[in-house]
């Protein structure tokens, strides 16, 4: 089922992660900016305030998950047995590791090609990333060249737990599927109080959106959508007002994930319901988005070594990072034809192998 809306809120959730990291080694930032305002133009000075969304836009993040779910979720709606599940480790196996596999490869190189060698402890770090175990190791460490590849591991994780909460829906129902999500939730909860030191970086945590998604595909393929009202638009400005006022207040992330995410789930809820009359396909900001929606894993992965490689070109030919906070918004679109080019000879080629692949498998060959 193909859903318009659905890829261009995949393209929008890619950019904004993208404008997001663009800030890190493409530019000096705000408070440098505005604490030194002598030390820089006037139009410097005007234009580092479009910087105030784009420092936002990690919580892009949740709208993922959410996404995830929705589309995980929707081909299973009402059938109401098992899946093949060799057919669906294929699918999510080719959906995902080779062009994460590549990703690393890539950041890889680059980060030979900046620093000339890399640690002992990175390569640590980058031989766990190959299991998807870097969340769970040496305290979290992210490869240093690509540290959003953290999401990744989540999302396997949720791939692995998901034929679990398809056994709990069919045996015990709605009232199972919500007690086990809620287990989950706690857990991340507990794991967060307990002072350990990467609650972020597991599915407990985010079992919730991932889960909310996977709600809205039931009740959007199967008994109905609930219908969107105007109390569903004043909760997302609420929950638009509050999550930013916390997030410049410096409320931790654990809390401001859950105020994108519930966020995200809304907006999916707009989207598919009176939202769904905007996304038009023969509209061109329609295709334009669709387009960043199929391409949006590829720009998720590449798009940080990209800018580290760019930043550290920029800083040896000029000395430091960019004045204008014109150049990380240019550099993210950017991103868009390196990616494309990622997405169809990588990315692209391993999705269609592991769907042919599963299709073999459900017809029993």
């Amino acid at each position: 089922m193909k859903l318009p809306a659905i890829d261009a809120l995949r393209g929008i959730a890619a950019l904004g992660v993208a404008w997001f990291h663009s800030r890190v080694d493409l530019w000096v930032g705000f408070r440098e900016i505005q604490a030194n305002p002598a030390s820089y133009s006037w139009i410097d000075g005007k234009t580092s305030w479009l910087s105030l969304p784009a420092s936002q836009m990690s919580g892009m993040v949740m709208l993922f998950f959410v996404l995830s779910g929705f589309c995980i979720h929707l081909p299973t709606v009402g059938k109401n047995r098992m899946p093949n599940w060799k057919a669906y480790a294929v699918r999510r196996f080719f959906r995902i590791y080779p062009a994460y596999l590549g990703t690393l490869l890539v950041s890889f190189g680059l980060a030979l090609a900046l620093s000339k060698k890399i640690t002992y402890e990175e390569i640590n770090v980058y031989a766990a990333s190959v299991a998807l175990l870097q969340n769970c190791l040496f305290e979290g460490q992210q490869i240093s060249i690509n540290p959003s590849l953290w999401s990744i591991p989540v999302e396997a994780e949720f791939y692995v737990v998901y034929p679990l909460l398809i056994w709990i829906s069919l045996r015990f129902g709605y009232p199972g599927a919500i007690l086990f999500t809620l287990l989950c939730t706690g857990c991340g909860g507990i794991l967060f109080f307990s002072g350990f030191d990467h609650p972020n970086g597991n599915f407990f945590k985010y079992a919730l959106l991932w889960n909310s998604g996977a709600w809205l595909a039931e009740r959007y393929a199967g008994s109905g959508l609930p219908k969107w009202s105007f109390f569903h638009a004043i909760a997302l400005l609420i929950g638009i007002a509050v999550t930013l006022f916390a997030s410049f207040a410096g409320v931790n992330t654990f809390y401001l994930h859950y105020g994108w995410g519930f966020c995200s789930l809304l907006v999916l809820w707009w989207a598919l319901g009176p939202g769904a009359r905007y996304f038009v396909p023969s509209k061109w900001w329609v295709q334009l988005l669709v387009f960043l929606g199929m391409i949006s894993y590829s720009v998720y992965l590449l798009h940080f070594p990209l800018f580290r490689l760019a930043g550290a070109a920029w800083v040896s030919l000029y000395g430091s990072k960019p004045d204008s906070f014109f150049i990380p918004t240019l550099a993210t679109a950017l991103i868009v034809p390196i990616a494309w080019m990622f997405y169809k000879f990588i990315e692209r080629p391993s999705q269609e192998f592991g769907q042919r692949l599963a299709r073999q498998l459900e017809r029993g060959f």
